[in-house]
C-alpha cells in the first residue's frame, strides 16, 4: 500500500500531465483535499468515478460533480503537494 503522501505527489504529477480538463482527475483531487467538517463528515468517489459522494454527519448522502480542479493544474498541483507536506507535520506531532 502507498503512504498518502506519496499518494498525493503522484496525483499532483497526474494533474500537472494532463492535457485537457479531466472528470476522474478532479473526482481525485476532490477527494484527496476533503477536510471534514461540520456539514460533511467523510466523502467518496461513485462507483464509475465520476462524481463525489459526501456523507453528512447523520449519515446521509449527497452526491455531486468534483469542482473543476484541472482546469488550473498549476495551482491544484501546489495544493495537492500542500497537503502531502501537512500529513508530514501531523506525523510529527
Amino acid at each position: 500500500m502507498t503512504d498518502p503522501m506519496t499518494s498525493l505527489e503522484s496525483l499532483a504529477a497526474q494533474v500537472e500531465a494532463a492535457d485537457e480538463l479531466d472528470n476522474s482527475l478532479d473526482v481525485l483531487v476532490e477527494i484527496a483535499l476533503f477536510k471534514p467538517g461540520g456539514v460533511y463528515s467523510s466523502c467518496r468517489s461513485n462507483a464509475a468515478g465520476t462524481k463525489v459522494i459526501y456523507t453528512d454527519p447523520r449519515g446521509r448522502d449527497v452526491t455531486c460533480w468534483a469542482q473543476d480542479w484541472t482546469k488550473d493544474r498549476l495551482t491544484t498541483a501546489a495544493a495537492l503537494r500542500a497537503r502531502a507536506r501537512s500529513l508530514v507535520g501531523e506525523g510529527e506531532a
